[in-house]
């Protein structure tokens, strides 16, 4: 049994005319009444009661015309469910991001997706860089929001947000009245800062700075969330280097400022992806971030 017979069995029962569906069907009426013929015989039953009069539904004729028509319907949506999947409407994507990324692009961008792919299943993963460079190599995630800390040839890379370093420091230091601070002002202080593995990128952000403000920073704390580190600083317990929108955190006791132009490196945010993986989902995402990130940009002059 094929999708034509059932389309030809539900025009004739639609019809019951032979003329007249044989038209709407665009074949002949002999060639419709094969098609009926053969389709009556897989199924060792009469569809139709005929006579030179009328063309009948018999009982089994009107119980098959209600499955064919969830058939021909179920059909029509696998179609349509194909077609979406291979432009990349529906589906699964599984998204590794660092913890700095929810303070700049990935809210506007997982908002952007939902509107605009409401049918794709986001599945968000806290990583840092190094672990969704080895999610990416196995194919444990789709796409990675990370430092561009890596080396792989078989990587798509695509810039997402730049913004420049600031100093969390207590609400009661010294240093929180100055419009800018140089990097050689903080010699003396204590930081806080994340476990060796998640701070790879910002020590080697700022280690040419650090050697020509002529230190190395004393370490107060380890921690691992941002937020904690913050809350560590409004608590006096040192001070912090974090990306500037990481200001939004806007706890009690703690200010940010800038450091001095000189002094501050740049962060960046890159969408990092296998070219030997890449579905239809996958590069409609990318389309979705590209422009969610030359709008960002836009925003920020």
């Amino acid at each position: 049994m094929d999708q034509r017979q059932l389309i030809s069995f539900v025009t004739l029962a639609e019809e019951l005319h032979f003329v007249r569906a044989a038209a709407r069907l665009g074949v002949t009426q002999p060639a419709l009444s094969q098609q009926i013929a053969k389709l009556e015989s897989m199924l060792s039953v009469t569809l139709f009661e005929r006579t030179k009069r009328r063309v009948a539904l018999t009982d089994a004729g009107q119980v098959f015309l209600g499955d064919a028509l969830v058939i021909l319907r179920q059909f029509e949506q696998a179609a349509a469910g194909a077609r979406r999947a291979a432009k990349g409407q529906i589906g699964r994507l599984t998204i590794g991001f660092v913890e700095a990324s929810p303070f700049n692009v990935l809210p506007r961008l997982v908002s952007r997706l939902s509107r605009e792919l409401p049918e794709v299943s986001l599945v968000l993963q806290e990583m840092v860089t190094d672990e969704q460079v080895e999610a990416l190599r196995s194919g444990r995630i789709d796409v990675g929001l990370l430092r561009p800390i890596f080396n792989e040839r078989s990587f798509g890379k695509l810039p997402l947000f730049r913004e420049s370093y600031v100093v969390a420091l207590p609400a009661a230091h010294p240093l929180a009245q100055a419009e800018e601070i140089a990097l050689s002002a903080l010699r003396t202080e204590r930081f806080i800062v994340t476990p060796a593995r998640k701070r790879r990128y910002v020590e080697g952000r700022f280690r040419a700075a650090f050697k020509r403000a002529g230190f190395e920073p004393q370490v107060a704390q380890e921690v691992l969330q941002l937020h904690t580190m913050i809350g560590l600083v409004g608590g006096g317990l040192g001070v912090a280097l974090v990306p500037q929108s990481v200001s939004r955190l806007d706890l009690e006791g703690v200010i940010y400022r800038p450091l001095r132009s000189e002094d501050s490196p740049v962060a960046e945010l890159v969408a990092a992806w296998s070219r030997e993986r890449e579905t239809p989902v996958l590069r409609r995402f990318l389309a979705i971030a590209q422009a969610t990130a030359l709008a960002g940009a836009g925003e920020r002059g």
